[in-house]
């Protein structure tokens, strides 16, 4: 075995006689040769009895003298300290040992002859199963985990006397894992993370899982049902809203403890999962997402008592790792690394720069208690064990874990987005009708966006930006929440009943002026009916909405429009205005203008109106909600008020797309889909 002193850097030279290094000898001379120059300035001044100038020179004299006197004796005591420290045996002789031990401890691991993961994980099981059947096997450890243990130990490896065991609960919580290129650093996480859902079921813990090297290492481990998350570098937009999910989560369950009065997440009464975030190559996601550091910060120092818990996988941790995040990682694994130092940083020793590059997977491990070495063991079939645990989460009836982020809106037009809320039934809410529109991303995950009809919208966009199917869309449901709540036209004893009845009225363009249909009243018969088979969709074979909106449909919904004068608006009236820029202008010689400008100011009175420019809205302040399909023209659609912000970067409404925009209320601005028009007649 080479000299272990000198691969270190170490003299092999006893301490003797002590020598002035160079940088000394440099320092006395540069101070001695101005007292030089002095010491014949002050003979020249002796010769001439200059004695005033001589009492001037005498004292920096002195000065230069001690100086060059106290850097001689401070060099000779550094040099002492530092042969002292060298050769003490606290020091080097320990630090020599301690390195001949580990290394001996390499070559056995080495020699030893590895079992797969599955073998370490169910040979030893009480009730043995076939290769096949190692679902029962899990389904038994997750019951056993179930009574009331709390430990989250996962079987990792061989040791050099026992298995290699990590507790990141206990020994943690989090985890700082280091190693060069095939080093083995996938493995060994793919390891961990099947480790822990062979024993943990998925209503104790949760995985999110980062990728910053192409997904080529976690995608197998997408299909635990443990899994709530996982992305990588190849989806920027997608890191980002994992990462916001995260800070999302984090303040969620902070908030929980808060209300609770207790300190720790395991205190209450029905916790949630523990949640282990797991990211591979961290050096990637901070060279390429520096702004969202402060977010794994703060997991790293609040995690513990929220039951969050952080592995952080990295070629090199010095420079990569903050020391205020390294404060709070009390685990740390290295497997081979070329540099000494970087083992040294991390573990106390430079024993992982001496593994082989033969041992993939062979490692050390600190957290407090010494150093131990470990091979990770590998799943002989990670795929086939990603099959039982989810079989075994089957069969337990485990409920898939609600996902920590979703993907965005689709940069296309109808690729994806159909999911939960589609088709979805209007419904009140302090006694207004609250109705779904589409789908809503608040930069995390995509909602049902339920518009409540309170007050004033807009809908202010380009032609064929989809105004006209949402004013359809309301249209309908808002008929189909009559009927659902037993209202029928000019049924006024059941209409009486209902407190949250409402009166329903359409106008839209017909040719130069513009027609009214009463689509519902409680006042007196009502001219149209509010059944929806009756009003035509815009994508039926009956003359559509659509064109009834254009003025080419005059008796599809059972009346013909009007361009007469309607009943001046009151008190519980629903609006809906299709094309209305010439209604909103002052010198409009329209009929409606008036009446639309007064059920704009008048409270109890709810007016939905569609406009081609933001010019038309000459009082935004009477608008509560805005609904701006973009331009996309920058100056435009901030003057529609979609703020700069939301025109940048990820989450940035399409201006191609029919259907998307931004929906705009007290408070906050998120991008929208609107449902498309064949979701109209689909509810269920």
């Amino acid at each position: 075995m080479k000299n272990l002193e000198d691969s270190n850097g170490e003299q092999s030279e006893r301490p003797g006689k002590l020598r002035p290094s160079a940088d000394t000898f440099l320092t006395v001379l540069a101070q001695c040769t101005p007292l030089l120059a002095q010491t014949a300035l002050l003979w020249y001044m002796i010769a001439q009895g200059r004695w005033v100038f001589l009492a001037l020179l005498l004292p920096g004299l002195a000065g230069n003298l001690a100086l060059c006197i106290l850097t001689l004796l401070r060099s000779q005591s550094t040099a002492k300290h530092r042969q002292g420290q060298r050769y003490s045996p606290g020091s080097q002789t320990h630090d020599v040992l301690e390195l001949e031990s580990t290394c001996a401890d390499m070559t056995a691991l080495a020699s030893l002859d590895l079992p797969c993961l599955e073998s370490k994980l169910f040979d030893n099981n009480p009730r043995p199963t076939g290769k096949g059947q190692h679902w029962q096997s899990i389904v038994h450890t997750w019951l056993s985990s179930l009574e009331g243990a709390t430990s989250y130990q996962a079987m990792i490896g061989c040791g050099t006397r026992e298995d290699f065991l990590i507790d990141l609960a206990a020994d943690g919580p989090h985890a700082l894992v280091a190693g060069t290129t095939g080093s083995g650093k996938s493995v060994f996480l793919q390891t961990w993370c099947l480790s822990l859902a062979c024993s943990i079921p998925p209503s104790r813990l949760n995985v999110v899982l980062l990728d910053f090297k192409g997904g080529s290492g976690f995608n197998l481990l997408a299909g635990l049902p443990h899994t709530v998350g996982c992305v990588n570098d190849l989806d920027l937009e997608q890191a980002v809203r994992s990462l916001a999910g995260i800070r999302k989560e984090l303040k969620r369950r902070e908030t929980l403890v808060a209300r609770e009065g207790v300190a720790d997440v395991k205190e209450l009464v029905s916790p949630p999962p523990r949640l282990l975030v797991v990211i591979d190559e961290f050096q990637a996601l901070r060279q390429q997402l520096p702004d969202y550091q402060d977010d794994l910060v703060r997991l790293a120092s609040q995690g513990r008592s929220l039951g969050m818990n952080l592995i952080a996988c990295t070629q090199q941790t010095m420079g990569q790792v903050s020391a205020q995040m390294r404060a709070n990682m009390n685990l740390g694994i290295c497997l081979r690394v070329r540099d000494p130092v970087q083992s040294k940083e991390l573990l106390g020793s430079a024993c992982a720069a001496h593994i082989s590059s033969t041992n993939p997977g062979q490692g050390f491990c600190e957290g407090g208690d010494g150093i131990r070495a470990f091979r990770t063991c590998q799943a002989d079939n990670p795929g086939g064990l990603v099959a039982q645990i989810a079989k075994a989460a089957s069969f337990c009836g485990f409920r898939p874990a609600p996902p920590l982020f979703s993907t965005p809106l689709p940069d296309t037009e109808r690729n994806g987005v159909r999911g939960a809320g589609y088709g979805t039934r209007a419904t009140f809410q302090n006694g207004h009708p609250l109705v779904p529109i589409g789908w809503l991303d608040d930069g995390v995950l995509l909602h049902t966006c339920r518009m409540p009809i309170i007050g004033n919208t807009a809908l202010i966009g380009p032609m064929g930006r989809g105004k006209t199917t949402l004013i359809g869309a309301l249209t309908q449901r808002l008929l189909r929440l009559l009927e659902e709540m037993g209202s029928k036209p000019g049924d006024l004893s059941k209409t009486a009943c209902i407190p949250d009845s409402f009166d329903l009225r359409l106008s839209f363009r017909k040719g130069d002026a513009y027609s009214s249909l009463d689509l519902h009243t409680r006042r007196r018969q009502s001219v149209s009916s509010s059944d929806p088979s009756r009003l035509p969709s815009p994508s039926g074979s009956e003359p559509s909405l659509r064109n009834a909106l254009s003025g080419q449909a005059t008796s599809s919904a059972g009346a013909s429009p009007s361009p007469e004068k309607s009943e001046e608006p009151y008190e519980g009236l629903i609006w809906l205005i299709d094309d209305a820029q010439d209604l909103l202008d002052p010198m409009s010689r329209q009929p409606l203008a008036g009446q639309v400008n007064k059920a704009l100011s008048m409270d109890g009175v709810a007016v939905i109106l569609a406009v081609d420019s933001a010019a038309a809205i000459r009082r935004p302040e009477r608008f509560r909600q805005r609904l701006v399909f973009p331009f996309g023209e920058r100056s435009v659609d901030m003057a529609c008020g979609i703020p700069s912000a939301s025109l940048d970067g990820p989450g940035r409404p399409v201006c191609t797309i029919p259907g998307r925009g931004l929906f705009m209320s007290p408070g906050q601005a998120l991008p929208i889909q609107c449902f498309p028009s064949d979701s109209l007649g689909n509810n269920p």
